[in-house]
């Protein structure tokens, strides 16, 4: 019986896992009634807690000490949701405040869950080891379909497939973006995060360290570095630029680093101080150069092709109109005004926010002035029920439970970089690349927290969970791992 429950929990931990690239599968929609944020590994999720979870709980298993902040910022979420009954929270057309409390405490719930199994059920390096395979082949499929579809709606401009469609909608709730990759997620956006939170940070770690879960090379390459150009290419064909500034801010990180170890190569072969500081400076100086020089020839070729960016030079604009006209101009003018509108609800309600879903119904008195000249505020507004999204976690976290709840988030993102910055420096290969992929996820994560703020997409907790649970079992195994 008991290896027969593990074969059935393992069974999910593969579905979990393998099905992390569906954001917004149409089953999933119907069951928890939402088209937007409606991940496919949520269906695993609550099978395992269901059948596992109880079984460890009930044979006294623990959590992970890096839990207990995670555990800690839900505390503060539901504290912030009680006391918002309390508030004189204004009236937004039909919305109930009991409605978008419990959707907003239910997602923030999911993510949760998935920590706190993430960080327990992968509890030995082999499983660690048969997880990053999972994501292998999760990852495989995900590229091999937006190439894929890549490559034929290029050959067929304007006239995507009908059996394309047909496919994509079983498995999302919308539809392909023109030439924009989309994947299996929502938008193109998510697919983007979803790149930046777990693939691209597990690939270009494995790369980076030697490291391949699956154990063959063809030659000195591993399927992690095929990968790693795949989903870079694929990446920059969402044309999402919050992504794309993710990963190259990922890339500096490890740059300088490279930065560094070339200074101190350097330092060693040379006597004279003079000539070494000379030395030393003027190679700091071209490895700069060589940095920016690359991001602008990035942000260049997204202007040639991507019709948003056509007026990133113009600084004109910004000199006249101000970030918002700037922004405007590169169409993400709404973004920084939803940015905005979140920060205003932070600077009313400091201590504890709003509460988990309320922030919507601030934003009609929140928002910026200049927000009121944008097409998509007044649309928004003025014809649709729904409630506005601030589209920033980071603006989200503080406008709907505060600094205390802005806080704890902060501690569990810093104890995971901690945690991270201890696994890379263990003997042990596996635990490396889980602690470089666990740093690069966090640097990626500080742009990426302006793109998205649903707490329900599940991969920023799964990395940060995959973290905690491969530190756990530190010293038990052998270095070779």
């Amino acid at each position: 019986m008991s290896k027969y429950f593990e074969k059935i929990t393992w069974i999910f931990w593969i579905g979990l896992v393998a099905t992390l690239p569906i954001t917004s599968m149409p089953v999933v929609a119907k069951l928890i009634h939402s088209s937007a944020v409606a991940p496919a590994s949520l269906i695993f999720l609550i099978l395992l807690c269901l059948t596992w979870l109880p079984v460890y709980l009930w044979k006294k298993g623990t959590f992970p000490v890096q839990a207990k902040m995670a555990l800690a910022f839900y505390v503060v979420g539901l504290i912030s949701t009680g006391a918002s009954y309390f508030l004189n929270l204004p009236a937004y057309k039909d919305q109930k405040i009991i409605s978008s409390t419990v959707s907003g405490v239910a997602t923030l719930s999911l993510g949760i869950l998935f920590y706190l199994l993430v960080s327990t059920f992968p509890h030995n390096n082999e499983k660690v080891r048969d997880t990053l395979r999972i994501l292998n082949w999760g990852g495989g499929v995900m590229l091999f379909w937006s190439i894929l579809v890549g490559l034929i709606t290029f050959i067929t401009p304007g006239d995507t497939p009908n059996y394309l469609r047909t496919v994509q909608h079983l498995f999302s709730t919308t539809t392909f973006f023109g030439t924009r990759l989309v994947g299996f997620a929502a938008e193109p956006s998510w697919l983007a995060h979803i790149l930046n939170m777990v693939y691209l940070p597990y690939w270009l770690s494995a790369t980076l360290t030697g490291f391949s879960a699956q154990g063959r090379k063809f030659g000195r390459i591993s399927l992690e570095n095929i990968f790693l150009v795949l989903g870079f290419g694929t990446l920059f064909e969402t044309l999402s630029r919050a992504g794309l500034f993710a990963f190259i801010l990922v890339l500096g990180f490890f740059f300088i680093r490279f930065n560094i170890w070339i200074v101190q190569k350097i330092g060693q072969k040379w006597k004279s101080k003079i000539s070494k500081g000379w030395i030393t400076l003027a190679t700091v100086l071209g490895l700069i150069a060589v940095y920016l020089g690359a991001t602008t020839g990035v942000v260049f070729l997204l202007s040639k092709i991507d019709s948003r960016m056509e007026k990133v030079f113009s600084f004109e604009t910004l000199q006249q109109g101000g970030i918002t006209k700037y922004a405007d101009t590169l169409q993400f003018g709404e973004r920084v005004t939803y940015w905005q509108a979140g920060w205003n609800i932070f600077n009313a309600h400091p201590i504890l926010g709003v509460g988990l879903g309320n922030a919507g119904y601030y934003f009609q008195e929140m928002l910026p002035d200049n927000a009121w000249s944008l097409s998509e505020v007044r649309r928004l507004v003025y014809h649709s029920t729904a409630l506005m999204n601030i589209k920033s976690m980071w603006s989200r976290i503080l406008a709907e439970t505060g600094l205390v709840g802005f806080a704890f988030f902060l501690v569990l993102l810093v104890v995971t970089g901690f945690t991270s910055a201890e696994l890379t420096r263990s003997p042990i290969p596996l635990k490396q690349v889980i602690g470089w992929m666990g740093i690069s996820m966090l640097i990626a994560f500080v742009v990426e927290g302006f793109s998205v703020d649903s707490f329900a997409l599940p991969y920023l907790w799964f990395t940060m969970g995959l973290v905690a649970a491969t530190w756990r079992w530190a010293g038990a195994e052998k270095v070779g791992a």
